[in-house]
């Protein structure tokens, strides 16, 4: 009984706080490799409930739902995968045919919650479990193989990534350096008094040096890559201000009386509109915010 109570009392809003806790605290302190600890629940369970005042979730209740979503969102990404089905990226929802969406329903079952629904939760929950998203399908973090007998490890041609840190791979960010790392000069690959070639073990543990440093110049590339990609999803930002997320939550407090579950189903149309979003949103006045609403719909039928 207790569990069916937790489930039905979590709301969106409920949900994408307690995404937004997972991931600060996804973090070392807080999160071993098979979960979060001890003290990470306290300090989840115990933020939560502050933001919340009227939900005061138990431990279990919040440990449950994050499996829930973890399910979720497993689902939903192993189903847009595959063959026959599209992506919708501004409402994070999978577009396919009724013949292709029985399939999915029949393989993933948690999917069939979001048979033209968005799922809103998608992009901070690929964060927080994948480490890190893209467009499209998700980019997994791999270590490019090195090639012992190549002179120059390139992992990369860009000079900089998207958020304009400096690339530690790239071979033109700084035209007066030399082709080695670290500005070494090119070992000769003779002997300037006898001739002699220099000796193979002795050339190939230079390399493997430079390789090691090589690695540990792109672990350290790629952890200052996540730590901005995660700061970046803590900042609110000015043309985040009307969201979807924004919009259903605020839908969600409609009570059923004035706008019923099939009219809220097609309100979430509208929202893919920024202009609509806006107006949803700096609509103070709940009657005329529901009337609004009422009358888009009713036009966007007849059309």
């Amino acid at each position: 009984m207790v569990k069916e109570t937790s489930r039905t009392s979590w709301s969106h809003s409920y949900e994408r706080g307690l995404a937004e806790l997972l991931v600060e605290h996804n973090v070392p302190v807080y999160r071993g490799q098979n979960g979060w600890v001890a003290e990470g629940w306290k300090s989840i369970v115990s933020k939560f409930n502050l933001k919340f005042p009227s939900a005061q979730f138990t431990k279990q209740q919040i440990q449950e739902k994050e499996k829930d979503m973890k399910a979720n969102y497993k689902a939903v990404r192993d189903a847009r995968k595959q063959s026959g089905t599209g992506w919708d990226d501004s409402l994070s929802m999978i577009i396919a045919e009724p013949i292709i969406w029985e399939k999915l329903k029949k393989d993933y079952p948690r999917v069939k919650r979001y048979e033209g629904k968005p799922f809103l939760l998608f992009p901070i929950l690929a964060s927080l479990y994948e480490g890190s998203i893209a467009t499209g399908d998700l980019n997994f973090l791999s270590i490019p193989s090195v090639d012992l007998t190549s002179d120059v490890v390139s992992p990369t041609d860009s000079s900089t990534n998207q958020h304009g840190m400096l690339n530690p791979f790239s071979t033109t960010h700084d035209a007066g350096q030399s082709s080695n790392m670290h500005g070494q000069e090119a070992e000769p690959t003779t002997s300037a008094s006898s001739g002699q070639k220099v000796d193979e073990p002795v050339k190939k543990k230079r390399k493997q040096s430079q390789i090691a440093q090589v690695l540990e110049d792109y672990v350290d590339f790629k952890k200052q890559q996540s730590q901005t990609f995660v700061e970046e999803m803590k900042e609110p930002k000015q043309k985040d201000q009307f969201t979807i997320a924004s919009c259903v939550a605020a839908l969600e407090t409609i009570e059923e009386e004035e706008l019923s579950i099939a009219e809220k189903s097609k309100a979430l149309r509208l929202f893919k509109c920024q202009l609509n979003r806006e107006i949803f949103l700096n609509t103070k006045d709940p009657i005329l915010r529901t009337f609004w609403l009422k009358e888009e719909i009713s036009a966007m039928e007849k059309a």
